[in-house]
């Protein structure tokens, strides 16, 4: 029978926990180095509006398309840099409308002809990508009060109902299409 002394015990501990650190580390700096190597800076607004200045939306795309037949149905309008057919997140299904990006910006107009083409048995729509504005789209939903609004340096305040002879009425309305009571369960 062995006796373990405690306090070897626990510098061996030690010297493993430091030895793992070590191999942590070294894995750590070697996916750091690997992320550094394939990561892509994105493009300044300049040239993103060069890029969709020689690209094209393409709507009404079948959801079994590929990236493929759609470039050998584009190939008579240019050289294709890049065809992107976006994924929904959710489902990972693919939408249905993709984006082309020409070598030139001639390319686009050769395309905007094939607007209303057929392609795997639908009409395609065919438009010139329009660049996103930051921020667009952020404010969405019912959020806010409405009820001051500025102009001419006055405010104005907008009053949606007045009951004149007492309370308001009691409805059958209520939340969610309810009679008129607030119950949560």
């Amino acid at each position: 029978m062995a006796l373990i002394d405690n306090n070897s015990n626990m510098c061996s501990m030690e010297e493993e926990l430091q030895a793992e650190a070590v191999v942590l580390k070294q894995i750590q700096n070697s996916l750091a180095a690997k992320m550094e190597i394939g990561k892509v800076c994105l493009p300044t607004e300049e040239e993103q509006k060069a890029i969709d200045s020689r690209s094209v939306f393409v709507g009404n795309v079948e959801f079994g398309a590929t990236v493929e037949e759609l470039e050998t149905h584009f190939k008579g309008c240019g050289e294709i840099v890049r065809t992107t057919i976006p994924k929904d997140k959710m489902t990972n299904r693919q939408k249905n409308f993709a984006y082309i990006e020409f070598e030139c910006a001639a390319s686009v107009e050769y395309a905007a002809v094939m607007n209303g083409s057929t392609f795997r048995g639908r009409p395609i729509v065919v438009t010139a990508k329009r660049t996103n504005k930051p921020g667009m789209g952020a404010a969405r939903g019912r959020g806010g009060y409405e009820g001051f609004r500025g102009r001419g340096g006055h405010q104005t305040v907008i009053v949606k109902y007045v009951y004149v002879n007492g309370a308001p009425p009691r409805g059958h309305g209520g939340f969610r299409g309810g009679r008129g009571r607030f119950n949560p369960y």
